[in-house]
């Protein structure tokens, strides 16, 4: 197997779309340039000289590759045209490329050949033929192949038809072209440098001014070919010379990835932890940022609305008269109103608050970090792009969005043993009113030498009352607590997510593009270095 070059110049490609989209077009013309001259080459890149056999119908196309071959590989007869669709003589262990071309030429008839290990001959359809689609074939296959050996003899050597439909028009690839004389054994003594005369002039008014001409005879009667040999030189040269162009085309290869790196600044097998930077740069700001929006002013404005609406519920008739004074306007100027309106006006000054130069300094540092690692043009773009002011840009409305998206926290639900303590307190209150009316209608209770029961009593239920009503105070700062903690969770998973997307995100294709273009720079000096190895 020999060089393959078309993964080289595929992974040339994409470094250079790759590096184009982060130093600009301009920056990387000179290595789009490197592949596009290849490819803009006429023939096989690959280190295997492709030649087509190419002429009319019976000048012995086929007895030519037969003679090459040593042995019987392409059909051979009287009936024309004798070859009916193209057949490719190729080598034992053919480049990966060159099976590539012949897939897309759709030629499926290939005959394997170990005596010429780098050169493939295609035996096409006569170009003359009645049937209208073997010149289509013809003409698809010319300009994929490194050369063209036109095969003409004695009696169609100046047959309109090669001439004025395709020597002419095709002149351009002289280059490309080889004519071989066949059939001389036919010619007279003194006739051969005759013709060969003629058909330089002939060729020459075609515009092909200095063809190749080897004059031979494939398939003698009774006879060995000859005249095999120059045209074996002829095509060893080409091959001395494709190998030249194929080493120089390596270099070129391989100066483009050097140059690539150069102008991207990219500094190869330096790769960045952005993972782990940004997992512990993104945990420390939303930490940082969920402090500042539902931190412990928030906790505590929440747990006295929850002891407000606990002691609203399981206060009894002074825990509801409250709870009205507060609502009324008199209680709203003075600034108590409803429970939860405290607690979201907590929400909503944060702006105060420390912590958020700290959020700031953390995001600032995480792209210190990674613009340092990624060096060059990676480097700069990430500066550029995430700046200090556009970094606190992005976090105002970081900020802002979670504000947007989160709802603001309410007050806790009443619990159901709320209502319970509510209706003690009141059976509570009833029996200090009548310990009163007691005290009031016998006054004689508290006469020396007698228990004051009235009062006893009276002090009995007071503390009891203020039992009950510190285990409804605590269940309601146990319940405000559970709201401002629900609140929390749901500001960091939302300053989580607002972080990823407005900052996180964006950095990370940064580094995904300087990751792709240094695969594409790897692979290309992995297939560089192959085709070397291969070709060599």
């Amino acid at each position: 197997m020999v060089a393959d070059l078309t993964e080289a110049l595929e992974a040339l490609d994409l470094a250079v779309a790759r590096a184009a989209g982060v130093v600009g077009d301009q920056a990387v013309l000179p290595f789009a340039a490197v592949s596009l001259n290849a490819r803009r080459r006429t023939g096989f890149l690959g280190a295997t000289v492709v030649i087509a056999l190419g002429g009319g119908t019976g000048v012995g196309k086929s007895s030519l590759l037969n003679a090459l071959a040593g042995s019987s590989v392409a059909p051979t007869g009287a009936l024309r045209p004798t070859t009916d669709k193209p057949l490719a003589w190729i080598p034992e262990h053919p480049e990966p490329g060159l099976v590539r071309l012949l897939d897309d030429l759709v030629i499926v008839d290939r005959v394997g050949q170990s005596s010429h290990p780098h050169l493939a001959v295609l035996d096409l359809p006569d170009f003359d033929s009645v049937v209208g689609e073997h010149r289509a074939t013809v003409e698809r296959l010319l300009p994929r192949v490194d050369a063209v050996l036109w095969v003409v003899d004695p009696e169609k050597y100046n047959d309109r038809t090669i001439h004025a439909d395709y020597l002419r028009p095709l002149a351009g690839y002289q280059g490309q072209f080889v004519f071989a004389l066949n059939q001389i054994d036919r010619l007279a003594g003194g006739e051969l440098d005759q013709l060969l005369a003629d058909l330089e002039q002939t060729l020459w008014h075609d515009g092909i001014s200095q063809p190749v001409i080897f004059p031979l005879s494939a398939a003698p009667p009774g006879s060995p070919p000859s005249g095999l040999d120059p045209l074996l030189n002829f095509l060893d040269q080409k091959l001395d010379a494709k190998r030249v162009a194929t080493a120089k085309l390596l270099e070129d290869l391989r100066r483009a990835g050097t140059g690539l790196v150069e102008v991207t600044g990219l500094t190869p097998g330096i790769g960045l932890e952005f993972d782990r930077s940004w997992s512990e740069a993104s945990d420390l700001t939303t930490g940082v940022l969920s402090g500042m929006l539902a931190g412990p002013q928030v906790a505590a404005a929440a747990e006295r609305a929850g002891v407000k609406v606990a002691r609203r519920v399981g206060g009894g008739p002074l825990g509801r008269i409250a709870a009205a004074l507060r609502r009324s306007p008199v209680g709203r100027a003075l600034g108590a109103g409803r429970e939860e309106d405290a607690v979201q006006e907590e929400t909503r000054n944060w702006e105060g608050r420390a912590g958020l130069e700290r959020a700031l300094a953390t995001l600032g540092g995480l792209v210190t970090e990674l613009s340092f690692q990624a060096g060059g043009a990676f480097g700069a773009r990430l500066r550029h792009e995430f700046g200090d002011q556009e970094v606190q840009r992005q976090v105002r409305g970081v900020i802002e969005g979670t504000m947007a998206n989160v709802r603001e926290p309410g007050v806790p639900r009443p619990v159901r043993w709320w209502s319970m303590a509510g209706f003690l307190q009141l059976l509570f209150f009833l029996m200090v009113i009548g310990c009163g009316v007691w005290i009031w209608a016998s006054p004689d209770s508290f006469a020396q030498g007698t228990w004051p029961w009235p009062l006893i009593a009276a002090a009995g239920v007071i503390l009891l009352s203020l039992g009950v009503g510190s285990l409804v105070r605590r269940s309601g700062r146990k319940a405000g607590r559970a709201i401002a903690r629900s609140y929390r969770q749901a500001v960091e998973t939302e300053l989580a997510d607002q972080l990823a997307r407005r900052i996180g995100g964006p950095i990370r294709t940064v580094v995904r593009e300087r990751a792709e273009l240094e695969g594409a720079l790897a692979e290309l000096a992995v297939q560089v270095a192959r085709a070397e190895r291969l070709s060599g």
